[in-house]
Formats: C-alpha cells, sequence, structure tokens
C-alpha cells in the first residue's frame, strides 16, 4: 500500500503577496515566486494553500467597522474573493492545478465555536488539486459575522486532519529581535523551542508598540500554541527566497528562516 503524501499547509502572508501601503495592490513578483513554489513542491506532497489579506481585507474591515454589520461582512468578503481569484487564476495560468475554496462557505461561528466542513478540501487534494483558502469574515449566528485569520483557518484544518507541517511566506526571513525594516541591529531568530519561547515572547512584546513587531508578536504566540497543539513545525520564511521557501515546504533542517517547534 502506498503511503498517503504529507500535508503542507502553505501561507502566502498579506505583507508577501500585497503592497500593505498601497490600498488594493497586488505584488506580481511575489506571485510568481509563489507558483515556482508550488511548482516544485506538489508533486510530492499534498498542500493547502492560504492566502493573507494584506492590502485588501484589512483597508476594507477598517472602512466599515462602524458600519451596520450587514454591510461590513459583504464589503469583507467582496474584498478577500477579489484577491483570492487573482492569486488562484495566476497560479493556474502558470501550471498550477489551484482552485479557490471560499472559507465562509466551510466554516462558520456558532455558539462561540468554530465549525468546519473540510471534506471537499480533502476531496480536491486526493485528486491532486490545491485548495486555496483565506483569512475571512465568517458568519456567526450571534453577532452576524467574525474575523478569521488564515492561521485560525489553518487551525480549523488541523483540528480534522493530520497536518504535518505549516510555513508562512513573509516578506521578511523569519522572526526576528526588532523589526528589520526600521531598527538597526536586527538578529534572526533560528529557531523558537520551550527553552527560549518566553525569552522570545518577551523581547517582541517589549517592541510591539511598532506596527510590523506587534503583530509578528502575536503570530509568534499563537504559532507556538498551535505547534505544541498538534504536534507540528512552523516554518516562517521570505517567500522571496524561493530556495529556502521550498526547503521549508519539504521539512528541511538548515532553512534561512525561523522554525517554531514546541515538542523538540
Amino acid at each position: 500500500m502506498i503511503p498517503e503524501k504529507e500535508l503542507v499547509l502553505v501561507k502566502a502572508g498579506g505583507s508577501f503577496i500585497t503592497y500593505k501601503d498601497k490600498v488594493f495592490s497586488v505584488n506580481y513578483l511575489a506571485l510568481e515566486n509563489l507558483s515556482k513554489i508550488l511548482l516544485s513542491t506538489m508533486n510530492r506532497y499534498r498542500i493547502i494553500l492560504g492566502n493573507g489579506g494584506g492590502s485588501f481585507a484589512h483597508p476594507v474591515v477598517k472602512m466599515f467597522q462602524k458600519s451596520d454589520p450587514k454591510m461590513l461582512i459583504v464589503q469583507c468578503q467582496k474584498a478577500t474573493r477579489l484577491l483570492n481569484k487573482i492569486i488562484v487564476d495566476y497560479l493556474v495560468d502558470r501550471g498550477v492545478p489551484a482552485t479557490s475554496m471560499q472559507t465562509s462557505a466551510f466554516i462558520y461561528r456558532k455558539h462561540n465555536a468554530v465549525e468546519a466542513f473540510i471534506e471537499p478540501l480533502i476531496t480536491a487534494l486526493s485528486h491532486g488539486i490545491i485548495p486555496v483558502v483565506y483569512g475571512e469574515c465568517i458568519f456567526d449566528e450571534e453577532k452576524c459575522y467574525d474575523i478569521l485569520s488564515t492561521e485560525k483557518v489553518f487551525e480549523s484544518i488541523a483540528s480534522k486532519t493530520t497536518v504535518t507541517r505549516i510555513v508562512l511566506l513573509t516578506d521578511v526571513d523569519g522572526v526576528y529581535t526588532c523589526n528589520p525594516k526600521e531598527c538597526s541591529n536586527p538578529e534572526l531568530i533560528p529557531r523558537i523551542t520551550k527553552r527560549n519561547i518566553d525569552e522570545v515572547l518577551g523581547i517582541l512584546k517589549a517592541e510591539s508598540g511598532r506596527d510590523v513587531t506587534g503583530s509578528i508578536y502575536s503570530k509568534v504566540k499563537s504559532m507556538s500554541i498551535f505547534s505544541e497543539k498538534y504536534g507540528v513545525r512552523i516554518y516562517i520564511v521570505s517567500g522571496f527566497n524561493i530556495a529556502d521557501s521550498i526547503k521549508a515546504v519539504r521539512g528541511e533542517e538548515k532553512v534561512y528562516g525561523t522554525i517554531i517547534d514546541m515538542n523538540s
């Protein structure tokens, strides 16, 4: 019997695939790199791709957050669908067998718990197709909508099936001691484990006044919990470094980036 291929969740972060300082802008170099990463790995692994909201979702949510909840969720979904369509169409045109899976169609919130129906994703994987999910405003039975990040979508998937590892593609090489775009002496943190997680979070929290560093603090905290709960490694690498992104998808040890492994 042929063993089932490993399942790898890959996120193309919003800072990687869009220009966050320009509304509704796409970084097509990032999409070209993403297509090369997937073409180099898709035959060896089962891959679910997720994309962040970047300059599409975040400005829209901010614009409509004080509006009627109905307007917020429909405008949010309009923006996230648009970015996802651009990504999927680009990948398909490059020969990647990708298809869009609208997150709010298979995940919703009921009684303060996230419910997921991932069978369509699993079926797509069984036929060699890459489902492309994304962070989105999902339906909530009580308050109309909830904002679900791509990482939370991945967690819903991991709770229903066996995930081998997660790869987060960003616009920087990994987790640094301070924002590498702003501070003068950033140091890459190559590995985060139980032994240094508290120290790392302390360093990042001290810098949390900076927007980007603040978000990486939250990401590292949530991903460390994810790693421990589901027993998976999480790689954070630059999507502009194609060679090391491919190594991360393959689960190699020597990768220029950050590996979060709370079970080592």
